[in-house]
């Protein structure tokens, strides 16, 4: 009687040993299934489609200006201005006559600190203005008007004429106080108007 005794307890501790194995096999894979679940599920944003209104918005004559690398000192000065809406959302469309970050830069620091001071945001204002004009003058467009007669007077929002005359390839525009700018780049399309690069300022106070 006692080898089956025997053989019988050996069978007992073997099945005990693969009990063991398997609650810790079940253990391990609960544990893995908790560390998933904890794991935050990350959502990504539905993608939206453009409307028209978003497209033009994107290459809107704002837009445009604030990419362009010259033309940084100006994006800077239409936004403390609070033109950029304007530029943006408005149809227009616009000529924009920005002057490029060398002609800001050439102002006194006293001119500097003086359009940069809040309390004179509409003086800043009015000069920004003093460089943009109602309509779509492209080159072409506005080489043809300058052909018709020798030169071409544009009304800016400011109030003030511009007159565009050219020698040659090279476009010069000039205001009512004897100053005059040559265009160094342009025109940038933007889905509402042009812009030009000069290299001064226009109608300074």
């Amino acid at each position: 009687m006692q080898k089956p005794i025997t053989f019988l307890a050996l069978l007992m501790i073997f099945c005990l040993l693969i009990s063991c194995k398997n609650e810790s096999g079940s253990d391990k894979e609960i544990n893995e299934t908790t560390e998933i679940a904890e794991k935050p599920v990350v959502k990504r944003a539905e993608k939206r489609n453009l409307t028209p209104e978003d497209i033009e918005k994107i290459n809107s004559v704002m837009a445009r200006i604030s990419v362009e690398p010259e033309l940084k000192k100006m994006a800077s000065y239409t936004v403390s201005a609070g033109l950029t809406d304007i530029l943006s959302n408005d149809k227009g469309p616009y000529t924009v006559f920005a002057p490029s970050n060398a002609a800001f830069e050439s102002l006194t620091v006293e001119k500097r600190n003086y359009y940069s001071n809040p309390d004179n945001k509409g003086k800043l204002e009015e000069l920004l203005k003093s460089h943009m004009v109602e309509g779509n003058m492209d080159r072409e467009t506005l080489l043809q008007s300058i052909n018709k007669s020798g030169k071409a007077s544009l009304k800016t929002l400011g109030g003030n004429t511009l007159t565009a005359t050219k020698s040659g390839d090279q476009i010069t525009i000039s205001d009512g106080k004897g100053v005059k700018v040559k265009v160094i780049k342009g025109s940038i399309v933007g889905s509402n108007g042009v812009i030009y690069v000069i290299d001064g300022l226009l109608n300074q106070n």
